[in-house]
C-alpha cells in the first residue's frame, strides 16, 4: 500500500502561473486557420479534390450518379444580422457560439423510437425496408433503420419534420447512427456506407431548409450523426484472451473517414460523434474527422457525446465522465455532453461533474427514463421535461434533446420547460494544464505525490531497463505477472505507469501492443494514465492506438532532424498525446546547463509556433545524467539539470520537466538507501526551487528529504550541488559503510563504525528578542537625527545656515560677494496640503517620497552626457562654446567639461532638464554635477569653481522643476543633487608595482564631497544622490561628508545611493558584490538604493534580483541603453529599453526607474509608459536586526555557522602580532607579500573575518596598519572576507578604517578611557558604519568575575544605544576570556564565569554579540596544541550552544569539534 501522504508542499510559481483567469468568449478553438479565423464553410463540396475524398466518392454506390454536392445559399437570402444564417456567408462556429450563449438550444429526439412508432401504425416490415432498390438483397435487412433514408425517405423526412416543427428543434441528427462499413457488415451493405450517410444528411438538409424558410429568424442545422459502431477497440470479445480485438484503430479511422465524407457531402453543418461507450472508438472517429477537415480545408464544428452505461458513472470501457472528456478534448469539440443509457434524473451527478470541468459548451440528450420490462420507455413528455429541469436550474447546459424513448412532444415539453432559463456560461479561461487520463482523469499541474511534493510519480518498474524482474517476465511472455507489477506500482504511489519493452531479443512492436491491450482491460492498472516509452517511434505509435485515455509518449527529439521531429509531433498532436521531448539535437545529447536550455527552447519554439502543439502537453527531459562518477566534468550534472529546469520553465511557459531519476545515482547502484537519499535531495530542490514536475521513479522506495539522517543529507547536498571536491569520495565511503551494514544484518553481526563525514550545523541559542515576528515596514530605515525621525520639513532658507564649515566654503567660493539666492521656501498655501501636492518649507520630503514610492513607481531622468552629445550634433558646441564669455581666456582646454555648461550655456542644460520633465515625464531630475568636485575639476584647473558649478547645476534644475510643477501641481518635480564618484579611487592603486599606493585619501574625499553637498543644497536640491559607485570607499567618504553636512545644518534631506557593477561578474570596479556594496553603506540609512550605468537593463537582471532580496529601503535602477557599440554609442531604442526594463516591474523589484548612458527623454517616456500599470516594490518586513559585515562579499554574522557546524564567527588570529610569531617577523621585515599569504591561508582554513593587529613597540603602528589594509583590499582572496581592525590605540584603528571599503569590526573601545571619550569614539565609529568590540573594562580596570562582566557590559550598552544611538546589533562585547589552569584557585572559575556572563549579557542587552580571544583560556598549556584545542573545544561547545557566544579570535585550522 502507498504510504500515508505527507503535508502538501507548494509548487514553484512562474509569472505565467499568476495570470488571473479571463472570461471565455468562445469554446476552445481548433488550431486550423479556418477555425481560428471563423472562415465560413463554402458548402461547395464538388470542388473538394483531395485524393482520399475523391477515392471514397469514386468507389461509392453513388458513383456515376448526378448527386448534389453544393449547398451554398445566396449571400442576400436572409438578413446579415444574428439570428439569421446563410450557408457560405456565415460561420457556423460563430453562429453556434452566439446561439449557445444567448439561449439553450434544442436538439431532436430518438429516431429509432419514431420509426417504431411509425411501424405500429403503418406496415414497415422486411419488404418495406428493402424497397425497390434492395428487393433482391441477399440477407434480411429489417432493423437496419439507416437504410430507410434510401428505401423509405418519406418516413425519415417525416420524422425530421416532426422534430423541427412539433419539437421545435434547432438541430436534428441524421439517420446515420450505424452508417459505417463496420456496422453495415451485419447486413452485408458495407459498400453503401457513403450513400447511406449522404442520403441521411441530404434528407435532413431538405427538411431544415424548408422549416428555416418558413421562419428565417430560427435557422435549423443538420448534425451529422457518427455512431460508435458495433465493435470496440478497448474491450476484448474473448473471455479467454484479453489481448484479442475484433477491430483496429486504423480500421475505425478508415470507416469513420468515409462516414464523414458522406455526411458532409449530404449537407451536414455539424458533425456529432455520439453515444460513446468506448472512448478509443471516439478517438478514432475524431482522428478521422480531423483528417477530413485538414484535407478539405473546412471549418465544421464537432460535437461529442458520451454514454455512461449505469449508475457507476462510467462508460462501458470503464472511464469516468471526466476521463472521457480529458481523452477527447484535444480535438477541440465545440460541445460535449452525455446521451443514452440513462434517464435525466439518473444523469444528474455525472452532468454536474462534467459541467465543472468541460471547457466548451455542454449538452444532454437523455433517454425517457430507464427501459421497462418490454424494452419501452414510460416517461411522458411532462415527466421527461421535469426531470431535465434540474439541468436548466443549475445552469449546466447549452443544448438539450432526447434519446431513446423520446419523441417530438417530449422535445417540445423540454423546450417549453427550458426556455426561461439561461444557458451555461463558458468557464473562465485560466492557465492551461496537462490533463491526462486512464479510466480516471489526472490534472498533472494539480498533483502532489505521497511525499507531499508537487510531482508526478511515473512508475519505472514496467520498463525493461528499470526492472530485471519485469524483463524476465516479458521474455517469458508472462503478461499476467507483468500486470501484477503494474498494479503494485499504482498501489505504491505511481500516478502514471511507464511501459517500455525495448530489448534486442524482443519484438517490441508486438510486445507493446499486447501489453497495452491487456493493461487497458485491468481496472487497477489502467485507472492511471500510461507513459508509452520506446526508442523507436513506430512502437510508441502502435501502443498509442490501443489507449482510450490520454497518455504520454516518451519520446521524440531533434536528433532525427527538424522535418521528422515536426512530423512526429504533428502525429502525436492529432492523437491527443502528451509528449516527452529529450534534450537531444542533431549534434547529440545536452549535458551542460546552457545546452539543455538551448535545445529545449529551440524544440519549444518549433513545437508551439510551427506545429501548434499545446505547450502544456510538452514534457522536456533535459537529461538526468550520472554524478559521483569520479570524473570532474560530471560533477555539475545535478546542478546543471536543476538550474536548467528553472530556466526552461521560465522561457517555455506551461511545459513540464521530467527525468529518469535513477540515472543520477547510477554510480552507487546496489545500495538503495544511498541512491534514494541522493534522489530525495535532488528532487527536493529540483521540484520546490526549480519547478520539476515529473520523474520516472520507484515510488515505493522514494524518501522525503526530512526522512534523511542529517549527515546523509549533507553528503547528498554536497554531491548533488558539487559543493565539495571530496563529495564523491565521501559518498563512496558512506556507500561502503551502508553496504557493510547490509552484510552485517544478513550475517546477524553488529553494524560497523560509521564514518564521521561532514559536520552538521547546530542550532543557535534563542533569546526572547529572537522570537519576535517581522512586522510590515511603513517607511525605509530612518537616520537617527531628530529631524529625520520626526519628519521635520526642510525650511529651504539656507541663508540662515551659519555653521563655520559651511560659511567657510561659501566665503572661498567664486560666488563670494555675489548676490546669489539661498532661499527656496514657498508660501505654505501655494498648493493644497494633501498628497500628491508638495510645498517646500511646509512638507517633509522624506514623508512625501515614502508616499510616492509606495503608491507607484517613480521616474528619474536619463543621461545628461548623451543629451549634450545629441545637442552638439545639431548645434555648434566646441571649445569656444564650452568656455563662453566667462572662461574665454581660460588657461587650458575645457571641451568635455559638461558640468561647466551650467555656467557657460545654461540654456542647453535647462533645455535638457525640461525635456526630461516634459517629454520623459520624470518625477526627479539629477543635477549636471557628476564631476563637480575639486578633485575631478583639477583636470581643468577649475577646483575653485566646484561650489559654483554645483550651485548653478542645482539652481537651473530647481527653476525647471518649479516651472513644470506650476503647470501641474499634482505632480511635483524634485531636484536630485548628483554626487559622482570623482576620477580617483580610495581602494584601487594607480601603481602596478606598489598596491599600497593611492592617489587620494579618505579625508580628501570627505573634504571635496562636503563642498559639493553645500553647493548642491544652496542651489535648491531636494535630495542628494551618491551615484555611479564603482569604489564603495569613495561612496562611504561621500556619505560621511553628507552626514556631517546634515548634522551641521540641522536639515533632513533624503539621501539616495546608486552603485555600478562593471560587468557580468556582478561586482563593482573595486570587486564588491551588489550585496556587499549595500552592506557597506547601509549604516548611512539611504532612503533609496540601486544600480546604474555600465550595463543594460537585461544584463542587470540577476544583480537587481539579488539586491531586491536584501535591500531594506526603496530601490531604483537607471541602466544604460544597452552595452556600448564599437563607436561607443548605444543602440537600444526607447521601445527596446522599456521592454528590457519590464522584468523589473513585473517582478516588483523597483520603486524608481530611469536611464543612464545612451538614454534620452523618449527612452524615459517609453519606460514610464511600460511601468505605469505595475505596482512598486513593497518595503520588506522589519525583523530582528542583524550584524551585516562586508568585504568583497557580504556576511550576516547572525546566520553564520563555522566549519565545525557551530553558530560561531571564526575571526582568524594569525595576522595579529600577538597571535603569530611568523606574522610578527614578516611585519618587522616589511614583507607584506608573505603576510598576505598568511591572511589567505586563514580564509582557506575557515576564518570568516581576518583580525589585523600590528601593535608592537618596535613598529610604527599607524603606518603599518594603513599599509597592510591598503594592500589587503587589493587581494581578492583576502579582502573577500571582512576585517577586524585591532589595536590598543584608537587612532590606529581609525587610520585602518579609512581604507576599508567594506564594513569591518573595530577592536576595541572601552570605558577605561572615561565616558566622554568612550562616547566620542563610538560616535565616530557609528558615522563610519563600523561594528565595534567593546571590552569589559571600565575606569577601575578589567572585569574578571561574572557579575562585573555583566555590569560593565550593561553599562556600556545603555550608553551606546541610548545616548550614542549605536545600532545594538553592531556591538560585540568581549567579557574577557581569562586563563584557567594556572594553579591559582581564584582563576579556576574564569571559564564558567565567562560562559555564565555571556548568557546574562545577551539576555540583558538585546542583539549584541559576545566575543573573546580564545587562546587566552589555555595559555598555561602553551606548546601542546592538542591540549589547548581540546580545552577550547569544550569551552566553545558550551559557551556557544548553551549561552549564545557568537564570535571568537581563533586559529580555525587547529579547532576541534
Amino acid at each position: 500500500m502507498a504510504p500515508e501522504p505527507k503535508k502538501k508542499l507548494p509548487r514553484v510559481q512562474f509569472d505565467y502561473d499568476k495570470v488571473e483567469p479571463k472570461p471565455a468568449l468562445e469554446p476552445p478553438c481548433p488550431s486550423s486557420d479556418v477555425a481560428k479565423n471563423k472562415v465560413p464553410n463554402h458548402y461547395s463540396y464538388a470542388k473538394l479534390s483531395h485524393e482520399k475524398i475523391a477515392a471514397i466518392r469514386a468507389k461509392a454506390t453513388t458513383a456515376g450518379k448526378d448527386i448534389n454536392l453544393d449547398y451554398a445559399q445566396p449571400s442576400d437570402l436572409y438578413p446579415e444580422s444574428f439570428p439569421h444564417f446563410v450557408r457560405g456567408r456565415d460561420s457556423a462556429r460563430e453562429y453556434i457560439t452566439k446561439l449557445f450563449t444567448s439561449r439553450i438550444a434544442f436538439y431532436d429526439g430518438a429516431m429509432g423510437t419514431m420509426i417504431q412508432n411509425f411501424s405500429k401504425k403503418n406496415k414497415l416490415e422486411e419488404e418495406e425496408y428493402r424497397g425497390e432498390h434492395f428487393k433482391d438483397w441477399k440477407c434480411n435487412v429489417k432493423g437496419n433503420n439507416d437504410m430507410l433514408s434510401m428505401t423509405r425517405p418519406d418516413v425519415i423526412s417525416g420524422i425530421y419534420k416532426q422534430y423541427l416543427e412539433i419539437g421545435g428543434s434547432d438541430m436534428i441528427g441524421t439517420n446515420t447512427f450505424s452508417s459505417t462499413t463496420i456496422a453495415m457488415a451485419d447486413y452485408e451493405m458495407e459498400d453503401y456506407a457513403y450513400e447511406l450517410n449522404y442520403e441521411g444528411a441530404r434528407l435532413a438538409r431538405l427538411a431544415c431548409d424548408e422549416v428555416t424558410a418558413a421562419d428565417p429568424s430560427r435557422p435549423r442545422f443538420v448534425v451529422g450523426a457518427i455512431g460508435p459502431t458495433n465493435r470496440t477497440g478497448s474491450i476484448s470479445p474473448s473471455v479467454e484472451d484479453p489481448s484479442v480485438r475484433n477491430v483496429t484503430f486504423d480500421e475505425l479511422v478508415e470507416t469513420y473517414f468515409e462516414q464523414a465524407v458522406g455526411l458532409v457531402d449530404g449537407g451536414s453543418d455539424i458533425l456529432m460523434v455520439e453515444t460513446i461507450f468506448d472512448t478509443l472508438n471516439a478517438k478514432a472517429a475524431l482522428y478521422a474527422v480531423g483528417e477530413y477537415l485538414e484535407f478539405s480545408g473546412l471549418d465544421i464544428p464537432v460535437f461529442v457525446s458520451g454514454t455512461l452505461v449505469d449508475q457507476s458513472g462510467r462508460t462501458l470501457s470503464g472511464q469516468t465522465g471526466e476521463a472521457f472528456y480529458a481523452s477527447i478534448r484535444h480535438a477541440k469539440p465545440m460541445c460535449v455532453g452525455l446521451n443514452c443509457a440513462l434517464g435525466a434524473q439518473h444523469m444528474v451527478p455525472f452532468v454536474e461533474k462534467l459541467a465543472k470541468c468541460v471547457e466548451c459548451f455542454m449538452h444532454v440528450y437523455s433517454n425517457a427514463g430507464l427501459p421497462n420490462a418490454m424494452g419501452g420507455y414510460d416517461e411522458t413528455p411532462e415527466m421527461m421535461a421535469e426531470y431535465n429541469k434540474v439541468f436548466f436550474e443549475k445552469g449546466w447546459l447549452n443544448m438539450v434533446g432526447g434519446c431513446c424513448g423520446s419523441t417530438p412532444p417530449h422535445i417540445k415539453a423540454i423546450r417549453e420547460c427550458a426556455q426561461n432559463f439561461s444557458p451555461r456560461p463558458l468557464p473562465a479561461v485560466g492557465r492551461p494544464k496537462m490533463w491526462l487520463s486512464g479510466l480516471e482523469d489526472l490534472v498533472v499541474d494539480d498533483v502532489h505525490n505521497h511525499l507531499g511534493l508537487p510531482f508526478l510519480n511515473v512508475g519505472e518498474r514496467c520498463n525493461i531497463a528499470g526492472s530485471i524482474k519485469f524483463k524476465k517476465l516479458m521474455m517469458k511472455g508472462d503478461y499476467g505477472s507483468a500486470m501484477d507489477i503494474a498494479k503494485a506500482q499504482v498501489e505504491d504511489g505511481a500516478h502514471v505507469i511507464d511501459i517500455n519493452v525495448d530489448d534486442g531479443m524482443l519484438d517490441g512492436l508486438a510486445a507493446m501492443q499486447k501489453f497495452v491491450k491487456i493493461a487497458v482491460t485491468e481496472p487497477e492498472v489502467c485507472k492511471v494514465p500510461f507513459m508509452l516509452d520506446a526508442s523507436k517511434f513506430e512502437i510508441v505509435m502502435a501502443g498509442l492506438k490501443w489507449c482510450q485515455g490520454k497518455p504520454i509518449v516518451n519520446s521524440i527529439s531533434l536528433k532525427v532532424g527538424e522535418k521528422l521531429f515536426k512530423e512526429q509531433a504533428t502525429l502525436l498532436k492529432k492523437h491527443g498525446a502528451a509528449v516527452v521531448v529529450m534534450a537531444f539535437d542533431e549534434n547529440g545529447q545536452a549535458a551542460e546547463e546552457d545546452e539543455k536550455v538551448r535545445i529545449c527552447k529551440r524544440s519549444y519554439d518549433m513545437l508551439v509556433d510551427e506545429v501548434g502543439f499545446p505547450p502544456e502537453d510538452i514534457i522536456f527531459d533535459p537529461n538526468v545524467l550520472t554524478i559521483g562518477t569520479g570524473m570532474e566534468e560530471h560533477n555539475d550534472y545535478g546542478i546543471d539539470f536543476i538550474n536548467a529546469t528553472k530556466r526552461i520553465k521560465e522561457q517555455c511557459p506551461y511545459v513540464k520537466i521530467s527525468g529518469g531519476i535513477s540515472n543520477l545515482s547510477f554510480g552507487f547502484r546496489g545500495v538503495t538507501k544511498i541512491r534514494e537519499s541522493i534522489h530525495a535531495v535532488f528532487l527536493h530542490h529540483a521540484i520546490l526551487e526549480s519547478g520539476m514536475d515529473v520523474g520516472i521513479v520507484n515510488a515505493k522506495e522514494m524518501l522525503a528529504i526530512d526522512d534523511l539522517e542529517e549527515d546523509m543529507k549533507i553528503l547528498c547536498e554536497n554531491l548533488v550541488f558539487n559543493k565539495d571536491p571530496d563529495s564523491t569520495d565521501e559518498m563512496l565511503e558512506r556507500t561502503a559503510y551502508e553496504r557493510a551494514c547490509i552484510d552485517a544484518r544478513k550475517k546477524g553481526l553488529p553494524p560497523p563504525r560509521k564514518p564521521r563525514g561532514k559536520m552538521i550545523n547546530r542550532p543557535r541559542v534563542q533569546f526572547d528578542y529572537d522570537k519576535v515576528e517581522p512586522k510590515p515596514a511603513l517607511e525605509p530605515p530612518c537616520p537617527s537625527s531628530d529631524v529625520a525621525k520626526n519628519k521635520v520639513p526642510n525650511h529651504y532658507s539656507y541663508a540662515k545656515l551659519s555653521h563655520e564649515k559651511i560659511a567657510a566654503i561659501r566665503a572661498k567660493a567664486t560666488t563670494a560677494g555675489k548676490d546669489i539666492n539661498l532661499d527656496y521656501a514657498q508660501p505654505s498655501d501655494l498648493y493644497p496640503e494633501s498628497f500628491p501636492h508638495f510645498v517646500r518649507g511646509r512638507d517633509s520630503a522624506r514623508e512625501y517620497i515614502t508616499k510616492l514610492f509606495t503608491s507607484r513607481i517613480a521616474f528619474y531622468d536619463g543621461a545628461m552626457g548623451t543629451m549634450i552629445q545629441n545637442f552638439s550634433k545639431k548645434n555648434k558646441l566646441e571649445e569656444e562654446e564650452y568656455r563662453g564669455e566667462h572662461f574665454k581666456d581660460w588657461k587650458c582646454n575645457v571641451k568635455g567639461n559638461n558640468d561647466m555648461l551650467s555656467m557657460t550655456r545654461p540654456d542647453v542644460i535647462s533645455g535638457i532638464y525640461k525635456q526630461y520633465l516634459e517629454i520623459g515625464g520624470s518625477d526627479m531630475i539629477g543635477t549636471n554635477t557628476f564631476s563637480s568636485t575639486t578633485i575631478a575639476m583639477a583636470d581643468y584647473e577649475m577646483e575653485d569653481y566646484a561650489y559654483e558649478l554645483n550651485y548653478e547645476g542645482a539652481r537651473l534644475a530647481r527653476l525647471a522643476c518649479d516651472e513644470v510643477t506650476a503647470a501641474d501641481p499634482s505632480r511635483p518635480r524634485f531636484v536630485v543633487g548628483a554626487i559622482g564618484p570623482t576620477n580617483r579611487t580610495g581602494s584601487i592603486s594607480p601603481s602596478v608595482e606598489d598596491p599600497s599606493v593611492r592617489n587620494v585619501t579618505f579625508d580628501e574625499l570627505v573634504e571635496t564631497y562636503f563642498e559639493q553637498a553645500v553647493g548642491l543644497v544652496d542651489g535648491g536640491s531636494d535630495i542628494l544622490m551618491v551615484e555611479t559607485i564603482f569604489d564603495t570607499l569613495n561612496a562611504k567618504a561621500a556619505l560621511y561628508a553628507v552626514g556631517e553636512y546634515l548634522e551641521f545644518s540641522g536639515l533632513d534631506i533624503p539621501v539616495f545611493v546608486s552603485g555600478t557593477l562593471v560587468d557580468q561578474s556582478g561586482r563593482t570596479l573595486s570587486g564588491q558584490t551588489g550585496e556587499a556594496f549595500y552592506a557597506s553603506i547601509r549604516h548611512a540609512k539611504p532612503m533609496c538604493v540601486g544600480l546604474n550605468c555600465a550595463l543594460g537593463a537585461q544584463h542587470m537582471v540577476p544583480f537587481v534580483e539579488k539586491l531586491a532580496k536584501c535591500v531594506e529601503c526603496f530601490m531604483h535602477v537607471y541602466s544604460n541603453a544597452g552595452l556600448p557599440n564599437a563607436m561607443g554609442g548605444y543602440d537600444e531604442t526607447p521601445e527596446m529599453m522599456a521592454e528590457y526594463n519590464k522584468v523589473f516591474f513585473e517582478k516588483g523589484w523597483l520603486n524608481m526607474v530611469g536611464g543612464c548612458c545612451g538614454s534620452t527623454p523618449p527612452h524615459i517616456k517609453a519606460i514610464r509608459e511600460c511601468a505605469q500599470n505595475f505596482s512598486p516594490r513593497p518595503l520588506p518586513a522589519v525583523g530582528r536586526p542583524k550584524m551585516w559585515l562586508s568585504g568583497l562579499e557580504d556576511l550576516v554574522v547572525d546566520d553564520v555557522h563555522n566549519h565545525l557546524g557551530l553558530p560561531f564567527l571564526n575571526v582568524g588570529e594569525r595576522c595579529n602580532i600577538a597571535g603569530s610569531i611568523k606574522f610578527k617577523k614578516l611585519m618587522m621585515k616589511g614583507d607584506y607579500g608573505s603576510a598576505m599569504d598568511i591572511a589567505k591561508a586563514q580564509v582557506e582554513d575557515g576564518a570568516h573575518v581576518i583580525d589585523i593587529n600590528v601593535d608592537d613597540g618596535m613598529l610604527d603602528g599607524l603606518a603599518a596598519m594603513q599599509k597592510f589594509v591598503k594592500i589587503a583590499v587589493t587581494e581578492p582572496e583576502v579582502c573577500k572576507v571582512p576585517f577586524m581592525l585591532d589595536a590598543s590605540k584608537f587612532e590606529i584603528v581609525m587610520a585602518g578604517l579609512k581604507w576599508c571599503q567594506g564594513k569591518p569590526i573595530v577592536n576595541s573601545i572601552s570605558l577605561k578611557v572615561g565616558e566622554k571619550l568612550f562616547k566620542e569614539q563610538a560616535t565616530l565609529l557609528k558615522k563610519h558604519g563600523a561594528a565595534v568590540v567593546v571590552m569589559a573594562f571600565d575606569e577601575n580596570g578589567q572585569a574578571a568575575e561574572e557579575d562585573e562582566k555583566v555590569r560593565i557590559c550593561k553599562r556600556s550598552y545603555d550608553m551606546l544605544v541610548d545616548e550614542v544611538g549605536f545600532p545594538p546589533e553592531d556591538i560585540i562585547f568581549d567579557p574577557n576570556v581569562l586563563t584557567i589552569g594556572t594553579g591559582m584557585e581564584e582563576h579556576n572559575d574564569y571559564g564558567i564565569d565567562f560562559i555564565n556572563a555571556t548568557k546574562r549579557i545577551k539576555e540583558q542587552c538585546p542583539y549584541v554579540k559576545i566575543s573573546g580571544g580564545i587562546s587566552n583560556l589555555s595559555f598555561g598549556f602553551r606548546g601542546v596544541t592538542k591540549i589547548r584545542e581540546s580545552i577550547h573545544a569544550v569551552f566553545l561547545h558550551h559557551a556557544i550552544l548553551e549561552s549564545g557566544m557568537d564570535v571568537g579570535i581563533v586559529n580555525a585550522k587547529e579547532m576541534l569539534a
